[in-house]
């Protein structure tokens, strides 16, 4: 098996589908919380393992801090830790934090617990178990 930490950092343990999931769900929560339609590229090369851990798909994924992101243009720049919520088939990667800039200043900056948008994403029946989560 190849040694791909050079390029996957500590997540190298997801497999393509897991990461192709997980990387639409963060850009998809990134692009709603800032109101804008940006296609991003993923640098996972200095992700760091950070908390609770989970197989799905084709893969394993704990909570990973140092995630990087570019847009097309490299104007756009963010640097996050993400998270997820797994119960049973329903899976959902979010940015437990993240800043983002633009031209080198900060447009946006989204401190550590669950967002709105990705809370709203919730079954109704598991988001009682969200509530404590949501007010971090």
């Amino acid at each position: 098996m190849e040694d791909n930490c050079d390029k996957y950092g500590l997540s190298s343990t997801m497999g393509p589908k897991l990461k192709e999931l997980v990387q639409i769900q963060l850009a998809v929560e990134l692009n709603s919380l800032l109101g804008m339609s940006f296609k991003f590229d993923f640098d996972w090369s200095e992700s760091c393992i950070e908390g609770h851990d989970g197989m799905f798909l084709d893969g394993s994924l704990e909570n990973y801090s140092g995630i990087i992101l570019t847009d097309k243009q490299a104007s756009i720049k963010a640097n996050g830790w993400m998270d997820f919520i797994q119960e049973g088939n329903f899976f959902l990667a979010c940015w437990d934090q993240i800043t983002v800039w633009q031209n080198n200043n900060e447009i946006f900056s989204k401190d550590f617990g669950i967002s709105s948008f990705a809370f709203d994403l919730v079954p109704e029946e598991l988001g009682w178990h969200l509530k404590e989560a949501r007010k971090h």
